[in-house]
């Protein structure tokens, strides 16, 4: 845990998460972890706004939202914490959420940045948290974070919906794969389609419940296990969910190259690619 999510206490709510404490696997001492604990969501689309609304249900003291977008009409039939009135205000996404999160559960500090992740900016954001969330809308973003988390130590959840299909895997530095060591070649990765590709709204649920439950665990406490990437097509019902193993030779967390970090300095990573 960060100094950050150590020092911050929200206001005692003891039934509100009675449910949640009932649970075996995390109980009193793992929802006080949770309570102290800062997440950082990298992007407030459809899976960010997803993972959002259930780390503030959950309990998670502080939440960092980033993300330059606004609300469209055309985000709604999968952007669950949106409504019309945001669509006609043309509200910036994280202010948008931030405005709902606060209605839903008050004990939760919400703090929305206006503004797109770029290699000036992930490493400041990424030292606030304790965890990151990966909704980011493109594979540059992506393999940004990737760098800046690997190089700071922080832990992250990949994760990434397409048409029918999503994945989703935890990534702890030093102690399993990173990003590169199982998508090994960023440029067929940026091989991208237009942002219009059609996406099952279901298909959002599913991988930010992955992720969710991941960040939920690592901040915990939870016994470790071997580093997973789960893949699910949620219209034919059909996944798959494999050991991932880290690359002695990888670049970035082998080599201590954090090439998009230290490349995108000269170039902003907002531009848009695959929507999640």
């Amino acid at each position: 845990m960060s100094d950050i999510g150590d020092k911050f206490e929200a206001p005692e709510a003891p039934d509100r998460y009675a449910r949640q404490v009932a649970l075996p696997v995390i109980g009193a001492e793992g929802q006080r972890r949770i309570s102290a604990a800062t997440a950082l969501v990298v992007g407030c689309g459809a899976l960010g706004s997803t993972q959002a609304a259930w780390l503030a249900r959950a309990g998670v003291g502080r939440l960092l939202l980033v993300d330059r977008d606004i609300v469209e009409l055309h985000n709604l039939h999968r952007q669950m914490l949106y409504d019309e009135e945001d669509a006609r205000a043309r509200l910036p996404k994280v202010v948008a959420a931030a405005n709902r999160l606060r209605t839903v559960n008050s004990g939760v500090c919400v703090e929305p940045t206006v503004d797109f992740v770029t290699a000036q900016n992930v490493v400041g954001l990424v030292r606030r948290a304790d965890v990151v969330l990966d909704a980011a809308d493109n594979a540059a973003v992506r393999y940004l974070v990737n760098d800046a988390c690997v190089r700071e130590g922080k832990p992250w959840i990949y994760g990434g919906v397409m048409g029918t299909s999503g994945a989703a895997m935890a990534i702890i530095p030093q102690e399993g794969p990173c990003l590169r060591c199982v998508f090994c070649d960023p440029v067929s990765a940026m091989s991208e389609p237009s942002a219009t590709f059609g996406v099952l709204p279901t298909i959002v649920g599913w991988v930010a419940a992955m992720q969710v439950t991941a960040a939920l665990k690592l901040l915990i406490g939870a016994p470790p296990s071997p580093v997973r990437l789960h893949r699910f097509d949620i219209w034919s019902g059909q996944g798959s969910s494999a050991i991932a193993r880290r690359d002695p030779q990888c670049v970035c967390c082998g080599g201590k190259r954090y090439e998009f970090l230290e490349t995108a300095l000269h170039g902003n990573t907002g531009n848009k690619g695959v929507e999640q």
